[in-house]
This record gives structure tokens, C-alpha cells and sequence, in this order.
């Protein structure tokens, strides 16, 4: 039986492994450091809405093109490309702000950049473990890949808080910047064999539409993505752009990012139970993890405090290692290498599609109900979005079986 930490014995999981914690370092503060920044500039969350779906509107856009593409290519060879593209994209923002000369319409086409290149980095990303890795050591190392993330999370948004309070969110954006360079340099140190393309298409566009139809053959693929849109959209909405507004006029930027350490919190302590359970229904799993993140909206919409806020985050943070596990052990059973990029790209496209809707009507419903009716509104909808796709033949008939079954 593998244990915890026997991945690591594989030489390219672990330089893979040092890359993504070294990136997740920098990137755990850097969405604070972001958000006060933009608050600084124009404190409406109209405008922090339209940085963030600067983002995502492109890495939506892009998605289902960037998985074709990271399954024609060395995945490795991808995720250190764009290892190299965001930190130049993140050195940018950190100069602006620093030297404040920072506007909105800096940071959006920034913005536009990053998501563009995240559109191919996360297939890529997704696809690597099970090329990595045999089947028994690829749970250990999803845990530990998640433990990991959340450890270096649990002080990342703290600290930024911390630098915004004090010197400014430019320092925190240049640390991020850093670290993606040294992520490329792990990289740089994973040697993959080739794998079998022998059935790629001519081109890009034949890759996807390949990918699309073995993604409907499966069943699962689309039921599960399109109920993780409406959960992508209340969360982008809800957590990520009307609650720094409302932390601001309450707990301030050290206690948002306190608060917020509390999911990283859940996600490291839940991996210890995790380790010791047996998935039978996964995509089940998944939905139901999506529901604990409207505990925090509850507390957002009721009684904002810094240690209820942290705990209610604790319980989102367990749910996302619910969903990261169950989804991941899933792919890689149901799935042959040669499509994993392209699944995880439909999944991202429908997972993340409605994500700007969120970002961009979310401070309009506020301005016109409150932001505190906003929050519960967004709660509510997430418990009824679970009872009904929790309950769905589609996603409760898969079953996990302990070896890949997956087609050729």
C-alpha cells in the first residue's frame, strides 16, 4: 500500500510536485494583493468585478482549445511556457501598482493576458499526475498535492493582508511574479517520455472535436461541469468579488485574509480523513462539496466576524478537497492519457463559463437589494442547485473500481 508521501520517491512527480507548490505560493497571495489593489484605485465592486472577469472571460474563451492543445504537446513542456508568460504578466502588474501609476484599464488587459494563458495551463496541469504516476501511487499524490496548496494557502493570504495594510499590494504581486519563474525552473527538470498521439487529428480544432465526442460518450462529463457553472457563478460572485467589498467596510484587508486562510485550513486537515476513505460515488461527492461553500455566504449575509468567517471557510475548504479528490480519481480512471487535457478543458469550459456573469451582476444585485440579501440569495441557490444534481441517475450511477477501465 503506498503511503502519504511515497510519490515523492518518483523524480518527476517531484520536481512537478516543487513547481506547483513554489507557483501556489506566490498565487495564495495574490488574489488579495489584486483585489485591495483595485479597491485602491476605484472602491466599487463594478470595478473589481470587471478586473476579475477580465480574467476569466478569456481563460472561458480559450479553454476548450487550450486542453487540445496541451494533449498535442509535452504537457511539461506547456506548463513551463506558461509558467514563464504569467510571470511577466504578474511583474507587470506589481510595477504599476508599485510606482502607482496603476488604473483599471491597466489591470484588465493584464488581466486578459493571464486568463489567456491559464486557459492552456490548466488542462495541462490536470493531465500530468496520471503520466506521472501508476495507479496505486496517484491518491497519495492528489492528497498530497492538496495538502501542499493548502499549507502554503494557510499563510499566503494572511501575509498578503498583512503587506496590503502596511506597504501596499504591489509587494505581495511582485513575490507571485517570482515564484512562477522558479516553477519554470522545476519544470525545466521533468523528463516524460513522449505518449501515444498516433490518433491525433491534423489539427488543433480536429483534436477538440475529438475530445467533444468522447466526452458526450462518457455521460458524465457534461452533467457534472454544467452543474459546477451555476456553483462557479455564485462563488466568483458571491466570495470573490462582493466579499472583499464587504470585508473592507467591515474586518478590513487583515482579517479578509485571515478569514480566508480558513479554506486552505480545510482543504490540509480534510486529506488526513481523506487518505482513509474509499470513494464509491464520486461525482456525488463533488456536488455535495460544492454546498459547503455557502457557509461562508451565510456568514457574509448575516454577521460578518473575522473567526466565524475563517471557520465557515474551514468548512468550504473541506468541501473543495471533496470535489478535487473525487473529480481527479475519476478522470484518471474513466479517462486514457491521451484525452485527459481535453475532459479537463470541457469541465473547466462549462465549470468556469458563467463565471464573469457572477463577477459582473453580482455588485448591481447588491447595490439593489444589499449586499447582505445578496449573499443569502446566493446561498439558497446553492442548496437547491445540490438537491437536484445530487439526485441525478447521471452522476450517482459512477462508480469508482480501483483500476483504470478507461477506453482506448
Amino acid at each position: 500500500m503506498s503511503s502519504r508521501l511515497s510519490p515523492l520517491a518518483t523524480p518527476a512527480f517531484r520536481w512537478f510536485f516543487l513547481g506547483e507548490v513554489v507557483n501556489r505560493a506566490g498565487s495564495s497571495m495574490a488574489g488579495v494583493a489584486l483585489a485591495f489593489a483595485v479597491l485602491d484605485i476605484s472602491d466599487s465592486p463594478g470595478a473589481l468585478g470587471l478586473v476579475v472577469a477580465a480574467w476569466t472571460v478569456p481563460m472561458v474563451a480559450f479553454m476548450l482549445l487550450g486542453g487540445a492543445i496541451a494533449d498535442r504537446l509535452p504537457r511539461a513542456v506547456v506548463l513551463r511556457g506558461c509558467n514563464l508568460l504569467q510571470g511577466a504578466v504578474q511583474a507587470a502588474t506589481a510595477a504599476l501598482v508599485l510606482a502607482d501609476v496603476a488604473e483599471i484599464w491597466h489591470l484588465v488587459v493584464l488581466q486578459l493576458v493571464a486568463g489567456t494563458v491559464f486557459a492552456v495551463s490548466y488542462p495541462a496541469f490536470h493531465g500530468m499526475v496520471p503520466i506521472l504516476l501508476p495507479v496505486g501511487e496517484r491518491k497519495p499524490a492528489y492528497l498530497l498535492v492538496s495538502q501542499s496548496e493548502s499549507a502554503v494557502g494557510i499563510a499566503g493570504p494572511a501575509l498578503s493582508g498583512l503587506l496590503v495594510a502596511t506597504a501596499g499590494p504591489g509587494w505581495a504581486l511582485a513575490a507571485d511574479a517570482a515564484t512562477y519563474v522558479v516553477a519554470a525552473a522545476f519544470l525545466a527538470l521533468v523528463r516524460l517520455p513522449p505518449g501515444d498521439r498516433s490518433r491525433a487529428r491534423p489539427s488543433v480544432i480536429g483534436d477538440f472535436v475529438a475530445g467533444w465526442s468522447f466526452a458526450r460518450s462518457l455521460g458524465w462529463v457534461i452533467p457534472v461541469a454544467s452543474a459546477s457553472l451555476v456553483f462557479n457563478a455564485l462563488m466568483s460572485g458571491a466570495l470573490g468579488v462582493l466579499g472583499p467589498t464587504i470585508a473592507d467596510d467591515t474586518i478590513g484587508s487583515e482579517g479578509w485574509g485571515l478569514a480566508r486562510s480558513g479554506q486552505a485550513v480545510g482543504v490540509f486537515v480534510a486529506a488526513f480523513f481523506l487518505a482513509r476513505v474509499t470513494l464509491r460515488v464520486p461525482l456525488r461527492t463533488c456536488v455535495l462539496g460544492f454546498g459547503l461553500s455557502a457557509v461562508p455566504m451565510l456568514v457574509l449575509g448575516t454577521w460578518v466576524d473575522t473567526w466565524l468567517l475563517a471557520a465557515a471557510f474551514v468548512v468550504a475548504g473541506a468541501g473543495l478537497s471533496l470535489i478535487d479528490l473525487a473529480w481527479n480519481l475519476t478522470v484518471q480512471e474513466k479517462v486514457p492519457e491521451a484525452m485527459l487535457s481535453r475532459i479537463m478543458s470541457i469541465d473547466g469550459f462549462f465549470s468556469f463559463v458563467a463565471m464573469p456573469v457572477g463577477q459582473l451582476a453580482i455588485g448591481p444585485l447588491a447595490v439593489a437589494i444589499g449586499a447582505g440579501r445578496t449573499q443569502l440569495v446566493c446561498a439558497v441557490l446553492m442548496v437547491l442547485v445540490v438537491a437536484v444534481a445530487a439526485t441525478r441517475p447521471t452522476i450517482t450511477r459512477v462508480r469508482l473500481t480501483g483500476s483504470p477501465d478507461a477506453p482506448a
